[in-house]
């Protein structure tokens, strides 16, 4: 069991490289080992969970993200030990484009923090069908309601899961149901379970991602709602003895999301901008839920704000009132920073919500995998090598996935 664990999470890492045929093997030159299943059974594996497991790369779900999401990778894995066939939503060559995504277009310049939005151009739908729009305005896609087996759903929180009218507010739900008022996750999860004598289970990233990336704005899942639809989850995945894995909720900010242009590099590029005035610019000032202060240690820029950091020292934005972000009359509003006293809300909230999952797994008798195994040891110094191949944190270059849901995906270089 805990080689399989280990042997899961270096797929993982792999995986969330997003990596195509061309990239290089990161198994190249190792020793071959003959692959055993255990104990497993992986006659027809079933993966549950939300963006990474549908496959959701570069702001959209498109076909080559799916083809190479981890549940497939590990369905390929699985045919060499007996596995079976793996059924997924797959949108057709026709309509490759999928939901439409974002295409690096030129490597950024990670010292202008502007380049990395203007280094970027979006693909158009592929898929759009037309007709009314979800919640939100996104387009209906092409549908696929036949039977499943990687039931991803890019967006879905676990708070979600029981929720009977919510593919009316996510389009990837929505073409995947015949009745998306009725239908809930949990009943579309239950439907396509049967047979299934293997699963992986990776939910909840999104319950902490929401409030990460909109800078605390978005409320974190309440730990008893989380409970009690996690366990009720648990308990359909488990029926009958039906064994799996269930994935942890990784450190979301050692992301490069969050990593990448950091109040430093902001100061910096300010006082650069400014002619390197008298005295220098030495910190930002931002609104709280305590009140406006300057930025302290801990406090996280997010990558897809960098334009709007851009307006730093304006006196057009903002409230216009004193120089945009470096004043008290017309500091950098909430949603564009990940303040300290969040990330200690949201790392609380991690905390609790990977104790239930683990309590679960462990009650259940199920395999449970810490992400953050592998994904601290690429983010520390020197990152971590497989295969001849160095992974790290460092957006884009350093081949490591940005780990976020929503819209804001910055993509990956294929």
């Amino acid at each position: 069991m805990n080689r399989f664990r280990w042997g899961f999470v270096l797929t993982l890492l792999v995986s969330l490289n997003a990596c195509t045929n061309n990239d290089i093997d990161p198994n190249a030159g190792t020793v071959t080992v003959t692959p055993t299943k255990g104990s497993a059974d992986f006659t027809k594996y079933v993966a549950v969970g939300n963006s990474l497991t549908a496959g959701y790369a570069d702001g959209g779900l498109y076909r080559d993200s799916q083809l190479n999401s981890y549940p497939s990778i590990l369905a390929g894995q699985f045919t060499t030990v007996g596995g079976g066939g793996f059924v997924q939503p797959l949108f057709t060559e026709a309509q490759a484009a999928g939901s439409g995504y974002l295409k690096l277009i030129r490597v950024p310049s990670l010292s202008d923090p502007t380049s990395l939005i203007t280094s970027i151009a979006q693909v158009a739908p592929g898929a759009a069908r037309g007709g009314t729009t979800v919640v939100g305005g996104a387009p209906l896609l092409t549908k696929f309601t036949d039977a499943n087996q990687n039931l991803g759903v890019p967006g879905i929180r676990v708070s979600d899961i029981l929720t009977s009218n919510y593919g009316f507010g996510n389009q990837y739900f929505e073409r995947l149901v015949s009745n998306p008022s009725a239908t809930t996750y949990f009943q579309y999860m239950s439907d396509n379970l049967n047979g299934a004598t293997f699963f992986s289970c990776w939910l909840g990233n999104n319950d902490a991602l929401g409030y990460a990336t909109s800078g605390g704005t978005t409320p974190l899942t309440p730990v008893d709602l989380f409970t009690t639809n996690f366990t009720a989850a648990m308990n359909k995945l488990t029926e009958g003895g039906r064994k799996g894995v269930v994935i942890g909720i990784p450190n979301i900010t050692t992301t490069p999301y969050f990593s990448t242009i950091t109040v430093s590099l902001a100061v910096a590029q300010i006082n650069l901008a400014l002619n390197n005035p008298t005295p220098a610019i030495t910190a930002l000032v931002i609104q709280t839920a305590q009140g406006v202060r300057a930025t302290k240690t801990g406090d996280l820029l997010m990558i897809p704000n960098a334009l709007e950091y851009a307006k730093i020292g304006s006196s057009t934005a903002g409230t216009k009132v004193g120089p945009y972000g470096l004043s008290a009359t017309n500091p950098l509003p909430t949603q564009y920073v990940l303040d300290a006293d969040e990330v200690t809300a949201l790392n609380t909230a991690i905390t609790a919500y990977d104790g239930i999952m683990k309590a679960q797994a462990d009650a259940k008798g199920v395999a449970y995998v810490d992400p953050n195994t592998v994904l601290n040891q690429a983010a520390a110094a020197g990152g971590i090598t497989q295969g001849g191949v160095t992974y790290t944190s460092s957006f884009i270059q350093g081949a490591y996935l940005v780990l976020m849901v929503s819209t804001s995906h910055p993509p990956v270089m294929r």
